[in-house]
């Protein structure tokens, strides 16, 4: 399998979005996928994504191979954008609550949309419009929009769109401090890594719970750390080990993340506690 560049998919993207938009308009349209509703727009790159059904994060319900789906869990989704894996994790886990936590004002608004539309999942999806930080101060903007026409300033790589925050901000030890099981932890919070995982240490210590997460190597130097600095925090500060997409162990994670350069790769992480076969 060809592994393309961050920048490289995202033009890609861009030709198929035009495309499209020449014969379906490019006004907000209801879609169906997997029996869940979403309100997307042709013109934004996680929306064209799951109207062409595919996500960069499907394999997060692998997690069900070792998971029982019919078991009350608690879920965290970081990062949730616009609801295109906290949606799918409700549908999978029928019996479970899923805290969706996305800082964007932008993004929530979208996301709270999706979820409205879906009743029946809606009951067990709590939403809060904060940003996850181990840092007091506030942050003001991130990336949350890939908009394929918007001139805004644009990230050099991923060329993602900086969308204002809720101004609000909390350790995830703050959000996770009264519940009473936390099973699995997604986050994908374009660079902001680290800084999430010293944010919920405690919990993570308490809970053991799986984690996956996207690794994005590109993106640590401009928020004052490596590659190196997040893979010891996780070795060896939380206990934890690398896994795959497809739940196998690896090994050589440190060499692996060098032929990363300006691509990212998703991962699970399991404390070594767990036993994974």
């Amino acid at each position: 399998m060809i592994s393309l560049s961050t920048k490289l998919k995202i033009k890609c993207a861009s030709l198929i979005s035009n495309l499209l938009v020449f014969f379906l308009g490019d006004k907000s349209k209801i879609i169906k996928r997997s029996n869940i509703n979403y309100c997307i727009n042709l013109r934004e790159g996680i929306d064209l994504g799951i109207f062409l059904g595919i996500s960069n994060e499907a394999s997060i319900l692998n997690i069900d191979k070792i998971m029982n789906i019919n078991k009350k869990k608690t879920i965290i989704d970081i990062g949730a954008n616009i609801g295109s894996v906290s949606l799918p994790l409700a549908k999978t886990f029928k019996n479970s609550t899923i805290i969706s936590i996305e800082p964007t004002v932008y993004a929530f608004s979208k996301l709270k949309k999706n979820v409205n539309l879906n009743p029946y999942l809606k009951k067990r999806i709590i939403l809060q419009n904060i940003f996850i930080s181990n840092k007091k101060k506030i942050t003001k903007e991130v990336h949350s929009s890939w908009n394929f026409l918007d001139s805004g300033k644009k990230h050099k790589v991923h060329l993602g769109i900086l969308k204002k925050t809720s101004l609000k901000t909390k350790k995830l030890d703050q959000i996770c401090s009264k519940l009473e099981n936390i099973d699995l932890i997604k986050i994908d919070v374009d660079g902001h890594e680290l800084d999430v995982l010293k944010s919920g240490k405690t919990t993570i210590m308490k809970h053991k719970p799986f984690i996956y997460f996207e690794f994005a190597p590109y993106l640590y130097r401009e928020f004052g750390y490596t590659p190196e600095n997040l893979i010891n925090y996780i070795k060896k500060d939380l206990n934890y080990l690398f896994f795959d997409e497809n739940l196998k162990r690896v090994f050589n994670i440190e060499n692996f993340v060098k032929k990363l350069q300006d691509r990212s790769q998703n991962f699970f992480l399991f404390h070594k506690s767990i036993k994974v076969k």
